[in-house]
């Protein structure tokens, strides 16, 4: 996850919600067809209407548990013509060691050109403010769901992702850790899920981040996360490809929903591609998978290690190979909300994780 925080002492044990019933495909006409070819928003308005007058919140968690199951299909068909890694001829140019742009200039290239020539690419304004600020309530609301009482299912907020047979995803751990981290997967959270997908859709990112990865891409349960990090948090560098491995083909989009680097924490960033995964866990780092200042030092060589200031909106795209962590200082007074996104492929999916087509 980007922000390593220290796990608060005392955390309780999320109780595991009653999971929703079975949703029996054969009971709807079609809909095989439908998830077979990835047509998910069809598969969902077909449940939909077969459902006694179901609410936006009801029809929210159709999709989801849709998304779950087309991916799955979608995981069992084998990927071919698949160009990795992406390529390009486009040059891009830096600021501070860092391709800095506009979000009119977003595409396939540029997005290629600068992770895999720089490692991250910083898009300014990618997401109105409209759209983040209703993202920041949205956190609140998740959060407050989640804390207030955790056996209880929240139809819009706090309803833990199951697949098609109503089997609760994830690992038993997996919440109470991310909730100790300040983060709540959006997936958990079925009126927060859905309209981010739809502030996708709207700024095309599916389709860029598909023609990035080769297939069309997938979300997941435990990398896509609402994160409210407050001032005094902790972090250490880290690089996601120690946990998640350096052979999937992934990208991360980290998004700004509140200004943030001067009063709020941001990302102290090494401005430097890597190929490799860097020694973790050596005597300096808090966690296994983490990576000690010394190593960092060695790393970087002369190459900078950038903290930008960023405004509600702007987005941060990296792979796995990104050394980087929570960027904190002493006398910062505000949370950071933000959203992150890790996307994969069909083919290419951690074995362990909970896939949602996108």
């Amino acid at each position: 996850m980007l922000s390593r925080l220290r796990r608060r002492r005392g955390a309780p044990q999320v109780a595991v919600q009653d999971a929703p019933d079975t949703l029996v495909l054969a009971d709807h006409p079609g809909i095989e067809a439908l998830l077979d070819a990835g047509d998910v928003q069809a598969a969902t308005a077909l449940v939909a209407a077969a459902t006694s007058d179901p609410t936006a919140d009801d029809v929210s968690r159709i999709e989801l548990r849709l998304r779950n199951e087309a991916f799955r299909r979608a995981s069992q068909v084998p990927a071919t013509d698949v160009e990795w890694p992406p390529q390009t001829t486009r040059e891009i140019t830096c600021t501070n060691g860092i391709p800095d742009i506009p979000a009119a200039e977003l595409d396939r290239d540029a997005l290629v050109a600068a992770v895999r020539g720089h490692g991250v690419l910083i898009v300014r304004g990618l997401f109105p403010e409209a759209v983040c600020a209703d993202l920041r309530g949205m956190v609140d609301s998740t959060m407050a769901a989640f804390e207030q009482d955790r056996q209880r299912v929240d139809p819009a907020w706090n309803t833990p992702l199951t697949d098609v047979n109503g089997q609760v995803l994830g690992a038993t751990h997996f919440r109470s850790f991310n909730h100790g981290a300040a983060g709540l997967s959006a997936a958990d959270s079925p009126r927060s899920a859905t309209y981010i997908i739809r502030a996708f859709q709207e700024v095309g990112l599916p389709e860029l981040i598909g023609s990035y990865l080769g297939e069309r891409p997938v979300l997941s349960l435990e990398k896509w996360t609402l994160r409210r990090v407050p001032p005094d948090t902790g972090s250490s560098w880290h690089q996601d490809g120690a946990f998640l491995g350096a052979e999937k083909h992934t990208i991360n989009m980290w998004v700004a929903l509140s200004d943030c680097g001067e009063r709020a924490s941001g990302l102290d960033i090494l401005a430097r591609r890597l190929d490799h995964i860097v020694p973790t866990g050596t005597p300096g780092a808090f966690f296994d998978w983490d990576v000690a200042p010394d190593v960092v030092d060695r790393e970087r060589g002369s190459d900078l290690i950038v903290s930008p200031v960023f405004q509600a909106g702007d987005a941060v795209f990296f792979d796995q190979y990104l050394l980087h962590k929570t960027g904190t200082q002493p006398g910062f007074t505000e949370d950071r909300y933000a959203l992150e996104s890790w996307f994969f492929t069909p083919s290419s999916f951690p074995g362990h994780y909970s896939g949602l087509l996108l």
